[in-house]
């Protein structure tokens, strides 16, 4: 984890940088806030279309949270703004003009309005599935509208806990996944909600497990029979 600037809120770093004195928010070196490995393999579990994929994540920070996914079969290109010793640095989404999959997954920065530009720009790269985790009241803003009617996520997954990006064990963001299709042309967005999973003894690091993930057929239909509308 990257050393704090100061002390600061988390939520009003993660909102786009006004503290609630109305200064601007101390974040963390270069807006990096590591997740939970349990965020990743909690999509991973309710969505197993995802596993054994060649699947993107433009910000793969120390590489932790793809382990998630490699556990589950799939082969992770992992690339990313700040090199933090995993993946390719130096490597700006936002200017790329060629999908490395078909299917990007991350927790994009906060700062900046950059995750309606990474929605804008998975758009234009014409991406299959494209998945952010965002505060779960992302969207509640008048100024985001226009994107949403644009760019209508398929599913909103909120997550039944907090994620602790600080490390302190007093986390206070309610978050939620957000899925993007290029196949989806309804108005609406599809609803659900998972649980912390228990992750038991799973070893990140052991390769036979990955190689049995992958080796799973996978239904390629997603099942939303279970899902709200929102």
């Amino acid at each position: 984890m990257s050393d704090p600037v100061k002390k600061t809120s988390i939520g009003a770093a993660f909102v786009g940088g006004k503290s609630a004195k109305g200064g601007s928010a101390d974040r963390h070196k270069d807006d990096f806030y590591p997740t939970e490995i349990e965020v990743f393999e909690g999509l991973f579990r309710r969505f197993p279309h995802l596993r054994g994929r060649k699947i993107w994540d433009p910000c793969c920070g120390n590489g932790v949270t793809d382990r998630v996914m490699q556990s589950h079969g799939c082969q992770v290109i992992a690339t990313d703004l700040i090199y933090r010793g995993y993946g390719a640095g130096g490597v700006n989404f936002l200017s790329q003009y060629r999908p490395r999959a078909d299917i990007a997954i991350t927790n994009p920065p906060f700062a900046d309005n950059f995750p309606a530009l990474f929605v804008e720009h998975a758009m234009r790269l014409h991406l299959a599935e494209f998945w952010l985790l965002l505060k779960s009241t992302w969207q509640h803003a008048g100024s985001r509208l226009p994107l949403r009617r644009r760019h209508t996520p398929k599913w909103k997954i909120e997550l039944a806990w907090r994620p602790d990006f600080n490390g302190k064990k007093n986390p206070v963001m309610e978050c939620a996944w957000f899925g993007w299709s290029r196949d989806w042309a309804q108005s609406y967005t599809m609803l659900d909600v998972i649980e912390k999973p228990n992750m038991g003894n799973l070893d990140l690091f052991d390769v036979s497990h990955a190689a049995s993930e992958a080796a799973k057929p996978q239904a390629r239909a997603n099942d939303n029979s279970q899902l709200g509308l929102l």
